[in-house]
C-alpha cells in the first residue's frame, strides 16, 4: 500500500500538481524509506530522458518549419525543485541520479542492420533505401579507419538531394529504414517510449581545414515506407517525431573518435524509423560541403527504451 501511494505521489510530482500537504508527505516518505527513494530516483531519471527527447523534437521542428509542431509535456520545474530540496538531493548528487539506470525501464536493441559495418563490403549502395534494414545513400564505402576500426564507413563525397533540383552538395549521408511493426505491441503497451541512437565519428585529416559537421539523426513516421524514397527529404508534417545531434570538427593533429547520441520519442502510432548518419557542411545551410574522404563513422547502435504503463511497486517490496 505504501508504494502504491508513492505511485500516486510520483504522478502528481511529474505533472507539477503536488499540493503542499502532498509535497510534505512525499518528502517524509523519501527520507524514511530507502527503497522508495531508489524507486523515485529511477523513475525520475526515465522521465528526464523522455523530456529531453521531446525537447529535441520541438527544436528540430522549430528549425525546419515556419509552423512547428510542438509536443506538450507538463512543466515539472517547480515539482523537480521542490522534491530535490525536500529529500536533500544536492547539486553534486544530481549527476549520479541521472546516470543511474531506471530499473523499471526496459532497454532493448532495435533491429539496426550491420551497425559495425562488418557485413557490407566496398561501396555503399547509392540512393535512399528502398527496402528496410540496409544501408544506402551518398558516395561512401566500407574500409579501414584505423587499427581499432578495421571496418568503418568512410564518407567519400557530398551530394545534393535527388528529389530537389539544383540542391547544394551539403553533406554525405547514409540511411537505414527500421521497421517498427514487429515492436508495435511493445510500444503501444508502454506508457512512455523513446529510441536512442549513438554513433562514433572520426575526422582523420592531418591538418586543420574547413569545419566538418557530423550528423546523427532519427526520423519517425506512421504507416509503411514503400514510397518514402520518391519523396525524400520529408517535410515537417510528414513526420511524427525526430531527434538530431551533431559534432563539429575543425580537426587537430591528434584525431580521436567522438561519440554522438540522440534520442527521439516514439508515439504509439509509429510504423517505422529512418536513421541518418552523415558528414558535411558546418556553416550556412546553402553552402557546399568541404572536401570529404577522411571522415569516418562506426559503432552505430539503436535501442528502444520503454517504461511500463503501471509501475509494479508492490512486487519490489
Amino acid at each position: 500500500m505504501k508504494h502504491e501511494r508513492l505511485t500516486e505521489l510520483f504522478e502528481s510530482w511529474s505533472e507539477s500538481r503536488l499540493t503542499d500537504s502532498e509535497a510534505s508527505e512525499l518528502s517524509t516518505m523519501l527520507r524514511a524509506d530507502p527503497e522508495a527513494l531508489r524507486i523515485f530516483r529511477a523513475d525520475a531519471k526515465f522521465h528526464g530522458e523522455l523530456h529531453a527527447a521531446i525537447n529535441a523534437i520541438n527544436l528540430e521542428h522549430a528549425a525546419s518549419s515556419s509552423v512547428p509542431r510542438i509536443l506538450r509535456m507538463r512543466t515539472r520545474a517547480l515539482g523537480i525543485a521542490a522534491a530535490f530540496l525536500a529529500v536533500g538531493i544536492t547539486a553534486l548528487s544530481i549527476g549520479w541520479l541521472l546516470a543511474t539506470p531506471a530499473d523499471n525501464a526496459r532497454v532493448k536493441p532495435l533491429d539496426l542492420h550491420d551497425g559495425r559495418f562488418e557485413i557490407l563490403r566496398g561501396a555503399v549502395p547509392a540512393g535512399f533505401p528502398r527496402t528496410t534494414h540496409e544501408w544506402s545513400g551518398d558516395p561512401s564505402e566500407i574500409t579501414t579507419a584505423d587499427a581499432a576500426h578495421p571496418c568503418a564507413l568512410k564518407f567519400v563525397a557530398a551530394a545534393g538531394e535527388a528529389n530537389v533540383p539544383n540542391s547544394p552538395r551539403q553533406s554525405c549521408d547514409v540511411f537505414q529504414i527500421i521497421d517498427l511493426r514487429p515492436r508495435k505491441a511493445e510500444i503501444e503497451s508502454a506508457r512512455e517510449a523513446f529510441v536512442e541512437l549513438t554513433a562514433s565519428f572520426l575526422d582523420a585529416r592531418a591538418c586543420d581545414g574547413e569545419p566538418v559537421r557530423f550528423i546523427c539523426k532519427v526520423y519517425v513516421f506512421e504507416g509503411s515506407p514503400e514510397h518514402l524514397a520518391a519523396s525524400w527529404p520529408p517535410t515537417a508534417d510528414q513526420m511524427i517525431g525526430s531527434g538530431a545531434q551533431f559534432h563539429t570538427s575543425q580537426q587537430t593533429l591528434n584525431p580521436e573518435w567522438r561519440t554522438v547520441t540522440t534520442r527521439c520519442v516514439i508515439p504509439p502510432s509509429a510504423g517505422f524509423l529512418v536513421v541518418q548518419i552523415g558528414a558535411g557542411n558546418a556553416s550556412h545551410p546553402s553552402r557546399t560541403s568541404p572536401h570529404l574522404g577522411q571522415q569516418y563513422a562506426d559503432d552505430i547502435n539503436l535501442t528502444l527504451h520503454t517504461r511500463p504503463y503501471q509501475n509494479d511497486f508492490t512486487a519490489r517490496r
